[in-house]
């Protein structure tokens, strides 16, 4: 069945003209203005026709000089300072002493603005490491919870794991049994025009204050295995018309049919890892597979994605890794992608059952929100060179 929406397509009108042109004119021939000019002159005014021009193509006004000036106005800067020992001061002055914000809270505030960029299409960020173990659904939640708190958009993380993944047993399930099995059943009903996403939520399960959605996967892992490319692109394209920001939380087998349909559609990847070789040499195999899918195929998204990358490197357990040893496996990882940032520990990450941002400490909370921001950044510079696509097609 057809997901388009009807009259969702703005038709190319030509400008009205005031004669007794008919309308099939009109529409079909090159619009010119005739300037009237004295009968004994006609010629002159036949040979001076004047193209309209477009407005709607070119604007009358750039807004270059005035955009030059509004940039310089930041009110992050202007707003009084909410943290640190400035608050303090500024409290118990009652005002009277207003330090300038601290270098700590401007960063985290100009984090947040990126965080809360809006684009021209919804944007889908891959989750994705071949090895299991090393904090894939963990990162997931945690930039759901902020780009769903911080955004201010509807945002949605889809556990996309062939094999049954963990999403639903890391999240609050607020009594829902529903899966993606569950909503594929449905799909058809949700490519109309007349769906609704208070339907759909139905089908997902809300996190409550942490503000973001999941969409989990079956707990059978033989209905997972036919979630193949088609119906992943089915219903990739229904959450799309219903989530702003969508959030893959990916398996463990990068030429499974499901995982390279979502790289397909992906505009930022994220790749998390631990400082242990195996981890990182699993993280620099996916990511020659994605520069080799590029080179065989000639189209240069994937390698993009590859460069465009976000490593979180998370605390994993176990064996401790030398100091040099580290410092050589981000150099390795850091040679490939844009950023590497790290995740602190944080108890109430790794309890191995439902994660609560609000339990969730504060050098955590503030290592997603920067690496969030990064992610909105990588996603900035996405949606601009698709704008220029679309401009000089």
């Amino acid at each position: 069945m057809s997901t388009n929406w009807q009259g969702s397509e703005r038709k190319n009108r030509a400008p009205i003209s005031l004669t007794d042109t008919e309308p099939e004119a009109i529409a079909t021939e090159p619009a010119t203005i005739i300037h009237a000019v004295p009968d004994a002159e006609p010629a002159a005014a036949e040979a001076k026709p004047q193209t309209v021009v477009d407005h709607r193509e070119a604007p009358l006004v750039s807004g270059r000089r005035s955009a030059a000036v509004l940039r310089k106005e930041n009110v992050n800067d202007q707003l009084p300072p909410a943290t640190g020992w400035q608050a303090f001061l500024r409290v118990v002055s009652f005002g009277l002493i207003s330090p300038k914000v601290g270098a700590a809270e401007l960063a985290r505030r100009a984090d947040l603005s990126a965080i809360q960029r809006v684009y021209s299409h919804p944007m889908q960020i891959m989750v994705a490491q071949p090895l299991g173990g090393v904090g894939k659904t963990m990162c997931s939640v945690g930039l759901g919870s902020t780009f769903g708190i911080h955004s201010g958009k509807q945002t949605l993380v889809w556990d996309n794991n062939e094999m049954m993944g963990t999403a639903g047993v890391r999240t609050n399930a607020n009594d829902s049994t529903r899966t993606v099995w569950d909503l594929l059943n449905v799909l058809e009903s949700f490519e109309t025009v007349t769906a609704r996403k208070g339907e759909l939520s139905y089908y997902t399960r809300h996190q409550g204050n942490n503000q973001f959605s999941v969409l989990v996967a079956d707990e059978d892992a033989d209905r997972m295995k036919s979630i193949g490319a088609d119906e992943f692109n089915r219903i990739h394209t229904v959450v799309s018309r219903f989530y702003d920001t969508i959030i893959v939380d990916t398996g463990n087998n990068t030429r499974s049919a499901n995982w390279l349909a979502s790289i397909e559609v992906t505009d930022q990847l994220v790749i998390p890892t631990t400082l242990k070789r195996n981890a990182v040499v699993s993280a620099l195999r996916m990511i020659e597979q994605l520069e080799s899918m590029s080179e065989r195929t000639g189209d240069p998204h994937y390698k993009d994605l590859v460069s465009n990358a976000v490593v979180l490197v998370t605390q994993g357990g176990g064996a401790k890794v030398s100091a040099a040893e580290q410092a050589e496996l981000r150099e390795n990882l850091a040679s490939a992608v844009r950023v590497l940032i790290d995740i602190p520990y944080d108890g109430a990450l790794d309890t191995g059952s439902i994660i609560d941002w609000q339990l969730v400490g504060d050098p955590a909370r503030r290592a997603f929100e920067r690496a969030s921001a990064e992610i909105a950044e990588g996603l900035l510079a996405v949606d601009r060179a698709t704008s220029t696509k679309t401009t000089n097609r």
